[in-house]
C-alpha cells in the first residue's frame, strides 16, 4: 500500500508513493518575506506532494501573502517583518499542535525546487528524524562567497553536533514534529537553522541527507554570507550548552494548550 505524505487528496503525493510501510502525515513551513512573483509557484509545486501548505508572511509589502492564499496554503501574516526565526517559531507555534508526523521546512523565493521534495520523504520513511538538503554536491553552482562561508561554517557545525554534514546551512529541510515539541527555540534570524540542528545533536535525532538543485537565478536574498555565518557559528555555541529542551514529547493536545490565545 502507498505511503500516504500528510492529508493529501487522491492524486496529491503520487511521486512519493511506495517509500515505505508505516504512514508519515507531513506538513510544509514556508517562512516567506517580499516573495510576490515566486511564492505562488513554490505553493503550487509543494502542493504536488503535501496537502498541508503554511506560509507565514513575514511582513511583506508586495502581496506575498495574497498570492500564496490565492496558490492554496494557508497564510498568517505578521504586522511587520521580525525576521525567519520568528516566522518559523510563528509557523510551528500551528503546525506542531496537529496530528503531523513531520515539518517539511522551505524558503519561498524559489530557491529551493519541490521536486525535490519525494527524497525527503523517502529518507524519513527509512527512519531518519532530521534530514537535510545538500547543495554542496554541486559546488559550481553556487557563488564562491556563499560557498565558503557554507564550508567554513560546516566544518564547525560538525564538530558541535556530531553529524557528518556536508552542508549545514540549507533551510530545505524536514523535522520530526516529536522533536521540535521537545525545542526550546530562541534564536533570531537565520540562526534557527542551525539552532535546530545543534538541538536535533543533543537529542540525538536519527539524520540523513539528500542532495537538492542548487538554484540561483539572479533573486535578491536576504541571507548576510559573511555576518550571517559568523552570527550562526557564535550562537551555535549557546545552543549547544543551552538546557532548556524536554525530555519527552509533550504531544500536539499538550502543545495547543501551551500556546492558545
Amino acid at each position: 500500500m502507498g505511503l500516504d505524505h500528510g492529508l493529501a487528496p487522491p492524486g496529491v503525493g503520487a511521486e512519493g508513493e511506495n517509500v515505505a510501510t508505516h504512514r508519515l502525515e507531513v506538513a510544509a513551513l514556508i517562512p516567506a518575506y517580499n516573495c510576490a512573483g515566486k511564492i505562488g509557484r513554490v505553493v503550487t509545486g509543494v502542493r504536488d506532494y503535501l496537502a498541508t501548505v503554511l506560509v507565514v508572511d513575514d511582513g511583506s509589502g508586495d502581496g506575498t501573502g495574497a498570492e500564496a492564499l490565492a496558490a492554496g496554503a494557508e497564510v498568517i501574516t505578521h504586522g511587520q517583518n521580525a525576521g525567519k526565526a520568528a516566522a518559523v517559531r510563528t509557523g510551528l507555534e500551528v503546525l506542531l499542535g496537529r496530528p503531523v508526523t513531520h515539518v517539511l521546512m522551505l524558503d519561498g523565493d524559489g530557491q529551493h525546487a519541490p521536486a525535490d521534495i519525494p527524497a525527503f520523504l523517502a529518507a524519513a520513511a527509512e527512519g531518519a528524524e532530521l534530514v537535510l538538503g545538500n547543495r554542496l554536491w554541486n559546488w559550481r553552482a553556487i557563488p564562491a562567497k556563499r560557498y565558503w562561508t557554507n564550508f567554513l561554517g560546516t566544518r564547525a557545525l560538525e564538530l558541535m553536533t556530531g553529524y557528518p554534514l556536508e552542508d549545514s546551512q540549507c533551510g530545505f529541510r524536514l523535522v520530526a514534529a516529536s522533536l521540535l515539541r521537545r525545542m526550546r527555540l530562541v534564536a533570531n534570524r537565520y540562526a534557527i537553522d542551525t539552532e535546530i540542528l545543534v538541538r536535533c545533536g543533543k537529542l540525538r535525532a536519527s539524520f540523513a541527507h539528500v542532495p537538492v538543485k542548487v538554484i540561483y537565478d539572479g533573486a535578491v536574498s536576504h541571507y548576510r554570507p559573511l555576518a550571517d555565518t559568523v552570527h550562526i557559528v557564535l550562537s551555535a555555541v549557546r545552543f549547544k550548552v543551552d538546557e532548556g529542551d524536554l525530555r519527552v514529547d509533550p504531544g500536539p493536545e499538550a502543545w495547543r494548550q501551551r500556546h492558545a490565545g
